[in-house]
Protein backbone atom coordinates (compact mmCIF):
# COMPACT_ATOMS: atom_id res chain seq x y z
CA UNK A 1 0.00 0.00 0.00
CA UNK A 2 2.84 2.48 0.94
CA UNK A 3 4.53 2.17 -2.55
CA UNK A 4 0.89 2.47 -4.29
CA UNK A 5 0.72 5.17 -2.51
CA UNK A 6 3.87 6.85 -3.65
CA UNK A 7 3.70 6.10 -6.74
CA UNK A 8 0.16 7.26 -7.19
CA UNK A 9 1.51 10.79 -5.97
CA UNK A 10 4.92 10.50 -8.36
CA UNK A 11 2.39 9.76 -11.32
CA UNK A 12 0.88 12.67 -10.49
CA UNK A 13 3.41 14.82 -10.66
CA UNK A 14 4.84 13.22 -13.60
CA UNK A 15 2.57 15.56 -15.70
CA UNK A 16 3.30 18.25 -14.17
CA UNK A 17 6.05 20.75 -15.11
CA UNK A 18 7.05 18.70 -18.56
CA UNK A 19 7.43 21.72 -20.47
CA UNK A 20 10.26 24.47 -20.43
CA UNK A 21 7.97 27.44 -19.78
CA UNK A 22 8.70 29.58 -16.74
CA UNK A 23 6.81 29.05 -13.33
CA UNK A 24 3.21 30.80 -13.60
CA UNK A 25 2.60 30.91 -9.74
CA UNK A 26 4.78 30.18 -6.26
CA UNK A 27 4.15 26.78 -6.43
CA UNK A 28 5.29 25.69 -10.15
CA UNK A 29 9.24 25.08 -10.85
CA UNK A 30 10.56 23.68 -13.97
CA UNK A 31 13.16 21.15 -13.60
CA UNK A 32 16.60 21.34 -16.01
CA UNK A 33 19.32 18.96 -15.60
CA UNK A 34 22.53 19.68 -16.52
CA UNK A 35 22.52 19.32 -20.44
CA UNK A 36 19.56 21.71 -20.37
CA UNK A 37 16.70 18.83 -20.89
CA UNK A 38 13.44 19.63 -19.16
CA UNK A 39 12.38 17.01 -16.33
CA UNK A 40 9.17 15.94 -14.28
CA UNK A 41 9.93 14.66 -11.21
CA UNK A 42 9.47 11.04 -12.13
CA UNK A 43 11.83 11.78 -15.23
CA UNK A 44 14.49 12.89 -13.01
CA UNK A 45 14.32 9.88 -10.64
CA UNK A 46 14.86 7.58 -13.72
CA UNK A 47 18.42 9.92 -14.76
CA UNK A 48 19.26 10.27 -10.88
CA UNK A 49 19.26 6.52 -10.78
CA UNK A 50 22.93 5.86 -10.24
CA UNK A 51 23.62 9.31 -8.07
CA UNK A 52 24.46 8.22 -4.49
CA UNK A 53 23.91 11.42 -3.11
CA UNK A 54 21.26 14.32 -4.29
CA UNK A 55 21.44 17.34 -2.91
CA UNK A 56 18.70 19.78 -3.23
CA UNK A 57 19.65 23.18 -2.70
CA UNK A 58 16.55 25.41 -1.13
CA UNK A 59 15.17 29.15 -0.98
CA UNK A 60 14.37 28.64 2.79
CA UNK A 61 10.18 29.20 2.80
CA UNK A 62 10.27 29.51 -1.50
CA UNK A 63 6.85 27.38 -1.77
CA UNK A 64 7.42 26.08 -5.10
CA UNK A 65 11.27 24.40 -4.22
CA UNK A 66 9.15 22.56 -1.26
CA UNK A 67 6.85 21.29 -3.45
CA UNK A 68 9.59 20.17 -5.83
CA UNK A 69 11.46 18.64 -2.67
CA UNK A 70 8.06 16.85 -1.92
CA UNK A 71 7.60 15.37 -5.83
CA UNK A 72 11.64 14.31 -6.30
CA UNK A 73 11.36 12.63 -2.89
CA UNK A 74 8.56 10.52 -4.00
CA UNK A 75 9.60 9.93 -7.27
CA UNK A 76 12.56 8.80 -5.90
CA UNK A 77 10.72 6.26 -3.54
CA UNK A 78 9.58 4.47 -6.57
CA UNK A 79 13.03 3.32 -7.78
CA UNK A 80 14.57 0.34 -6.65
CA UNK A 81 17.72 1.13 -4.69
CA UNK A 82 17.20 1.94 -1.16
CA UNK A 83 17.08 5.99 -0.07
CA UNK A 84 17.25 8.00 3.16
CA UNK A 85 16.11 11.46 3.38
CA UNK A 86 19.07 13.56 5.26
CA UNK A 87 17.55 17.39 6.49
CA UNK A 88 19.75 20.44 7.00
CA UNK A 89 16.87 21.32 8.90
CA UNK A 90 17.45 19.06 12.23
CA UNK A 91 20.88 18.58 14.55
CA UNK A 92 22.10 15.60 15.47
CA UNK A 93 21.87 15.72 18.77
CA UNK A 94 17.70 15.70 17.62
CA UNK A 95 18.70 12.04 16.17
CA UNK A 96 16.24 10.12 18.59
CA UNK A 97 13.11 12.46 18.52
CA UNK A 98 13.10 12.61 14.85
CA UNK A 99 13.55 8.45 14.99
CA UNK A 100 10.92 8.30 18.10
CA UNK A 101 8.63 10.00 15.12
CA UNK A 102 9.29 8.42 12.60
CA UNK A 103 8.74 5.04 14.61
CA UNK A 104 5.30 6.41 15.72
CA UNK A 105 6.46 7.15 19.73
CA UNK A 106 5.80 11.10 19.20
CA UNK A 107 2.42 13.41 18.23
CA UNK A 108 3.75 16.06 16.01
CA UNK A 109 3.63 18.49 18.47
CA UNK A 110 5.68 16.69 20.85
CA UNK A 111 7.99 15.90 17.79
CA UNK A 112 8.19 19.76 16.69
CA UNK A 113 9.35 20.67 20.28
CA UNK A 114 11.84 17.89 20.61
CA UNK A 115 13.12 17.65 17.39
CA UNK A 116 13.62 21.68 17.87
CA UNK A 117 11.92 22.29 13.90
CA UNK A 118 12.33 25.03 12.30
CA UNK A 119 9.34 27.67 12.21
CA UNK A 120 8.06 26.90 9.25
CA UNK A 121 8.13 22.87 9.87
CA UNK A 122 4.53 22.23 8.67
CA UNK A 123 4.21 24.37 5.53
CA UNK A 124 7.86 23.29 4.07
CA UNK A 125 8.90 19.72 5.58
CA UNK A 126 5.82 18.55 6.91
CA UNK A 127 5.45 16.82 3.24
CA UNK A 128 9.14 15.62 3.27
CA UNK A 129 8.88 13.74 7.33
CA UNK A 130 5.75 12.53 6.10
CA UNK A 131 6.89 10.69 2.97
CA UNK A 132 9.85 9.26 4.86
CA UNK A 133 7.25 8.04 7.45
CA UNK A 134 4.90 6.41 5.37
CA UNK A 135 8.29 5.09 2.74
CA UNK A 136 9.50 3.30 6.21
CA UNK A 137 12.86 5.12 4.98
CA UNK A 138 15.25 6.91 7.85
CA UNK A 139 15.52 10.37 7.82
CA UNK A 140 19.25 11.60 9.08
CA UNK A 141 19.37 15.09 11.50
CA UNK A 142 22.18 15.80 9.72
CA UNK A 143 23.15 19.07 10.78
CA UNK A 144 25.34 20.57 13.61
CA UNK A 145 23.30 22.03 16.59
CA UNK A 146 22.78 25.84 16.18
CA UNK A 147 23.87 26.65 19.91
CA UNK A 148 27.34 24.94 18.80
CA UNK A 149 27.79 26.75 16.04
CA UNK A 150 27.03 30.27 17.72
CA UNK A 151 29.68 29.68 20.01
CA UNK A 152 31.98 28.62 17.11
CA UNK A 153 31.34 31.97 15.28
CA UNK A 154 32.12 33.90 18.82
CA UNK A 155 35.22 31.71 20.52
CA UNK A 156 36.26 30.00 17.47
CA UNK A 157 36.45 26.56 16.25
CA UNK A 158 38.89 25.73 19.74
CA UNK A 159 35.41 25.97 21.68
CA UNK A 160 34.82 22.64 20.23
CA UNK A 161 37.83 21.22 22.21
CA UNK A 162 36.34 22.33 25.62
CA UNK A 163 32.84 20.17 25.20
CA UNK A 164 31.94 16.84 26.40
CA UNK A 165 32.60 14.14 24.27
CA UNK A 166 29.06 13.09 24.06
CA UNK A 167 28.43 17.36 23.06
CA UNK A 168 31.47 17.68 20.76
CA UNK A 169 30.29 14.37 18.26
CA UNK A 170 27.37 16.35 17.45
CA UNK A 171 29.76 18.45 14.98
CA UNK A 172 32.07 17.31 12.67
CA UNK A 173 35.42 15.54 13.85
CA UNK A 174 37.44 17.51 11.27
CA UNK A 175 36.44 21.05 10.05
CA UNK A 176 37.65 22.72 6.49
CA UNK A 177 39.50 25.79 7.63
CA UNK A 178 41.63 25.93 4.78
CA UNK A 179 42.09 29.18 2.14
CA UNK A 180 39.85 27.78 -0.54
CA UNK A 181 36.96 28.89 -2.86
CA UNK A 182 34.01 28.00 -0.88
CA UNK A 183 36.17 30.63 2.40
CA UNK A 184 36.70 33.05 -0.52
CA UNK A 185 32.64 33.15 -1.52
CA UNK A 186 31.61 33.21 2.14
CA UNK A 187 34.51 36.19 3.19
CA UNK A 188 33.27 38.14 -0.10
CA UNK A 189 29.48 37.99 1.46
CA UNK A 190 28.49 41.12 3.67
CA UNK A 191 25.95 40.56 6.70
CA UNK A 192 24.20 43.74 7.69
CA UNK A 193 27.12 45.50 5.72
CA UNK A 194 29.72 43.86 7.68
CA UNK A 195 32.37 41.66 6.61
CA UNK A 196 33.04 37.88 8.31
CA UNK A 197 35.13 37.22 10.94
CA UNK A 198 37.53 34.36 10.43
CA UNK A 199 35.51 32.96 13.25
CA UNK A 200 31.95 33.53 11.72
CA UNK A 201 33.69 31.45 8.71
CA UNK A 202 34.72 28.38 11.22
CA UNK A 203 30.82 28.65 12.10
CA UNK A 204 29.78 27.86 8.53
CA UNK A 205 31.82 25.01 7.75
CA UNK A 206 30.67 23.59 10.98
CA UNK A 207 27.35 23.35 8.92
CA UNK A 208 29.27 22.49 6.09
CA UNK A 209 31.46 19.57 7.27
CA UNK A 210 28.75 18.18 9.67
CA UNK A 211 26.35 17.81 7.32
CA UNK A 212 29.11 16.10 4.85
CA UNK A 213 30.31 13.73 7.85
CA UNK A 214 26.51 13.22 8.57
CA UNK A 215 25.71 11.29 5.05
CA UNK A 216 29.39 9.72 4.48
CA UNK A 217 28.67 7.91 7.70
CA UNK A 218 25.66 6.93 6.75
CA UNK A 219 27.16 5.07 3.20
CA UNK A 220 29.59 3.29 4.90
CA UNK A 221 26.98 1.80 7.36
CA UNK A 222 24.29 1.47 4.60
CA UNK A 223 26.77 1.81 1.00
CA UNK A 224 23.40 -0.06 -0.93
CA UNK A 225 21.48 3.29 -0.05
CA UNK A 226 21.60 6.66 -1.70
CA UNK A 227 20.44 10.08 -0.07
CA UNK A 228 18.42 13.03 -0.50
CA UNK A 229 19.72 16.52 1.54
CA UNK A 230 17.75 19.07 1.97
CA UNK A 231 19.97 22.60 2.36
CA UNK A 232 20.05 25.81 1.60
CA UNK A 233 21.44 26.63 -1.62
CA UNK A 234 24.07 28.69 -0.45
CA UNK A 235 25.74 25.41 0.50
CA UNK A 236 25.72 23.66 -2.50
CA UNK A 237 26.29 26.75 -4.94
CA UNK A 238 28.83 26.10 -7.31
CA UNK A 239 29.60 22.96 -6.15
CA UNK A 240 31.25 24.47 -3.16
CA UNK A 241 30.52 24.06 0.49
CA UNK A 242 28.50 21.03 1.90
CA UNK A 243 29.22 19.16 -2.01
CA UNK A 244 32.99 19.81 -2.14
CA UNK A 245 33.20 19.06 1.86
CA UNK A 246 31.45 15.58 0.98
CA UNK A 247 33.70 14.90 -1.92
CA UNK A 248 36.68 15.90 -0.07
CA UNK A 249 35.92 13.08 2.32
CA UNK A 250 34.54 10.73 -0.59
CA UNK A 251 35.94 11.27 -3.97
CA UNK A 252 34.26 8.15 -5.42
CA UNK A 253 30.50 9.25 -4.59
CA UNK A 254 28.53 10.08 -7.61
CA UNK A 255 27.06 13.42 -6.14
CA UNK A 256 24.02 15.65 -8.30
CA UNK A 257 23.43 19.07 -7.08
CA UNK A 258 19.84 21.09 -7.90
CA UNK A 259 20.23 24.92 -7.42
CA UNK A 260 16.93 26.90 -7.57
CA UNK A 261 17.11 29.73 -9.97
CA UNK A 262 15.43 33.12 -9.88
CA UNK A 263 14.19 34.84 -12.97
CA UNK A 264 17.53 37.11 -13.93
CA UNK A 265 20.01 34.59 -12.27
CA UNK A 266 22.77 33.09 -14.00
CA UNK A 267 22.52 29.60 -14.98
CA UNK A 268 24.61 27.80 -12.16
CA UNK A 269 27.78 26.04 -13.91
CA UNK A 270 27.38 22.33 -14.72
CA UNK A 271 27.14 19.88 -13.67
CA UNK A 272 24.80 21.83 -11.31
CA UNK A 273 20.96 21.19 -12.16
CA UNK A 274 18.93 23.80 -12.41
CA UNK A 275 15.56 24.67 -10.84
CA UNK A 276 13.21 27.65 -12.05
CA UNK A 277 11.13 28.77 -9.68
CA UNK A 278 9.16 32.30 -9.07
CA UNK A 279 10.56 35.23 -7.46
CA UNK A 280 9.75 36.12 -4.08
CA UNK A 281 8.31 39.64 -3.16
CA UNK A 282 11.00 42.00 -1.97
CA UNK A 283 10.94 41.59 1.62
CA UNK A 284 11.98 45.42 1.53
CA UNK A 285 11.97 48.94 -0.19
CA UNK A 286 15.25 50.38 -1.08
CA UNK A 287 14.06 53.10 0.90
CA UNK A 288 13.14 50.73 4.14
CA UNK A 289 16.06 50.06 6.94
CA UNK A 290 16.94 46.46 7.43
CA UNK A 291 15.18 45.03 10.77
CA UNK A 292 17.37 45.16 13.92
CA UNK A 293 19.22 42.18 15.08
CA UNK A 294 19.99 40.90 18.04
CA UNK A 295 24.54 40.90 19.38
CA UNK A 296 23.58 38.71 22.27
CA UNK A 297 26.26 36.34 23.01
CA UNK A 298 25.13 33.03 22.80
CA UNK A 299 25.95 31.33 26.66
CA UNK A 300 29.33 29.03 25.83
Amino acid sequence: MRLILLLLFATMLAGCQARADPPATLYDFTLQNDSGQTLTPLQASAQLENADVIMVGELHGHVGVHHFQAGLLAALLTQPRPLALAMEQFSRDKQQAVDDYLAGKLGEDAFIKRAGAWPRYRSDYRPLVELAKTAGIEVIAANAPRRIVRCVGSQGPDYLTRLPASHRAWVAERLTLNNDAYKARFMATRFHGQAPTENQFAAQTSWDDTMAESIERYLQQHPSHRVMLTVGRFHIAEGLGTAQRLALRNPKLNITLIYPVLPGEDTPPSPLWRLNVQALPDARLHDEPLPAIEMSEPEC
